[in-house]
């Protein structure tokens, strides 16, 4: 089914019509809304008078394009016509008259006169005869435009007729000279063009296999479906619009057709290139999308349909052992390697990383100050403390700055990844080094202390240490007394692990408070008296059962009184 769009009597018209041999239907300009549910089937083709308006023509092809997709639209606008009538357009937007030459019946002559008026005042005529001296009264600034037929000797005419009466105007009034504008008869040049140029152009048509576009030249540039960069199952119609202006590359030219093949694909894997090679050259940092994972490493699409690739040893700072996880994630990285011939880019994240880290640990170093409690994350355990990550860069805590309790080991009060509050103590910028502190961090327990014991009072506490001069018991996390060896009991004890053992809870009795020398004295004995540690001896009317002094040590008395004698 062909669709003609234009005038019915034209002759090009007329002729396009003989030549259908099953017939066609013919849409004039301004009856297009009596056609809007005219039978649109899978094969029709539409096509246009050479001499008709683009803009209305691109509107009804996109009108019946969004009710039969597999429309197919022909480009047969002549190219110059629309440039003639957009360089008309652009002068009728400046005068108060434009004069239109040319013969009543040419189809091209009526559209100009017809764009003309949409802006400014407009007549037709076919020569300098049909001037009327009336139009120099009121119009200041006249324009002239002509059709592609008219002889520029006639154009030459109108002009110089308009100049005269322009003259005599002036010297009946004695104004100021008025201007005559005057149009290229032949409209604006047209734009000549090379392989391998590239030129920005207007979206006029999305096909499902083709977009059309206006470069400036004798006729619209044919951008195809397979040199455009679809995702997945996308579309031409989702990645442009009408009226988009987009870059393309001249990739052929039909010069017996006037026909432009360009890619957009082309253009943007070039530019591409060009910004790796500039990113490689000064350092900077590049983002792509984790395509996929490989055994030995990861594929980065960096868009414009080139990938990358990132060994594994370059992915982390760290070892990462399944790369999976990153799959559809963003990367930033540096690019390391470039070869076009071999079309290969090898990246590294790691490098990106290193330096990140480098600056963060940087900005940490100069921020802090000693006396500064910041919050940190326990990253790692030995035996002599604890490092915290403190901002990309680990401070230790030694065991003596963990806890005012006594700490035999830094897990006995600390896990790997928890977040802890610590008060910095000392910074060495450049050694890079950070010394914290979690129990300076913390309120002083000897502060409460002082508020919550007083003398002779009688309390409990678990036996933490057992020394030789005495027992050292907690009262309170981070505060400990000491029972002195003397105050274990009323008699004799030769070490104190005769009386009590380390984790035994016990009672015992304040002496002295003094939170100052952080030190309290207490007693075990004023708090309850200790047994005596020997037998008891049982009473002589038990029976005679029990066994006296005598019995045991007699016969050594008597052994000394026969040597006495």
């Amino acid at each position: 089914d062909i669709i003609i769009y234009g005038d019915r009597q034209h002759p090009e018209v007329q002729a396009l019509l003989g030549w259908s041999k099953t017939g066609a239907l013919i849409l004039e300009p301004g009856e297009i809304a009596q056609y809007k549910d005219i039978s649109l089937s899978p094969k029709s083709v539409l096509i246009s008078q050479t001499t008709q308006q683009k803009k209305e023509y691109y509107i009804l092809a996109e009108s019946f394009k969004q009710r039969c997709p597999s429309l197919k639209v022909c480009q047969t606008i002549c190219r110059a016509t629309t440039q003639r009538q957009e360089a008309a357009t652009a002068l009728a937007a400046k005068v108060d008259l434009m004069l239109v030459v040319g013969d009543k019946r040419s189809s091209n002559t009526q559209k100009l006169v017809q764009v003309c008026c949409e802006i400014t005042k407009a007549f037709q005529i076919t020569g300098v005869s049909e001037i009327e001296m009336s139009w120099s009264a009121w119009a200041r600034n006249v324009g002239i435009t002509a059709g592609a037929s008219t002889p520029h000797r006639t154009i030459k005419e109108v002009k110089e007729k308009m100049e005269e009466m322009e003259r005599m105007e002036q010297e009946q009034n004695k104004q100021p000279e008025e201007k005559v504008q005057e149009e290229i008869s032949s409209g604006n040049a047209v734009k000549e063009y090379h392989l391998g140029d590239i030129v920005t152009g207007k979206v006029l048509l999305i096909d499902d296999d083709q977009v059309l576009i206006d470069i400036g030249y004798k006729t619209e540039a044919t951008l195809p479906r397979r040199e455009v960069f679809l995702e997945g199952e996308q579309t031409l119609k989702e990645q442009f619009t009408i009226g988009d202006m987009i870059d393309v590359l001249i990739l052929k030219m039909v010069e017996q057709d006037d026909k432009i093949i360009v890619s957009r694909k082309r253009l943007q894997r070039e530019r591409r290139w060009k910004e790796l090679e500039e990113a490689m050259k000064i350092g900077a940092n590049v983002q792509g999308l984790v395509k996929n994972v490989v055994p030995r490493g990861i594929i980065i699409d960096l868009g414009s349909g080139m990938e990358g690739f990132m060994p594994g040893s370059l992915v982390d700072v760290k070892y990462i052992p399944d790369f999976a996880q990153f799959r559809g994630e963003i990367f930033a990285f540096k690019v390391l390697e470039l070869n076009r011939d071999r079309d290969k880019i090898i990246l590294s994240r790691r490098q990106y990383l290193e330096k990140e880290l480098e600056t963060k640990k940087q900005e940490t170093i100069e921020k802090i100050k000693e006396g500064d409690i910041i919050s940190g994350v326990v990253k790692r355990l030995t035996d002599f403390g604890a490092f915290v990550d403190v901002g990309h860069i680990d401070g230790l805590v030694h065991i003596s700055e963990v806890s005012w309790q006594r700490v035999g080991h830094p897990r006995d009060v600390l896990k790997v990844g928890e977040e802890v509050p610590v008060k910095v103590l000392e910074v060495i910028p450049e050694r890079e080094r950070i010394s914290l502190s979690i129990r300076q961090a913390q309120p002083d327990p000897w502060t409460v202390a002082g508020q919550e014991f007083a003398a002779n009072e009688i309390i409990k506490g678990r036996v933490t240490r057992i020394v030789n001069f005495g027992v050292f018991v907690e009262l309170l996390p981070g505060v400990e007394g000491l029972v002195h060896i003397s105050q274990l009991a009323d008699f004799h004890v030769k070490h104190p692990s005769e009386i009590v053992k380390e984790g035994d809870e016990i009672e015992v009795k304040i002496i002295d408070v003094n939170t100052e020398a952080k030190r309290i004295s207490l007693s075990i004995k004023d708090a309850r008296p200790a047994p005596r540690d020997f037998p008891v001896q049982p009473t002589p009317n038990e029976d005679n059962q029990g066994v006296t002094l005598g019995d045991v040590f007699g016969e050594l008395f008597n052994n000394h009184k026969i040597k006495e004698e």
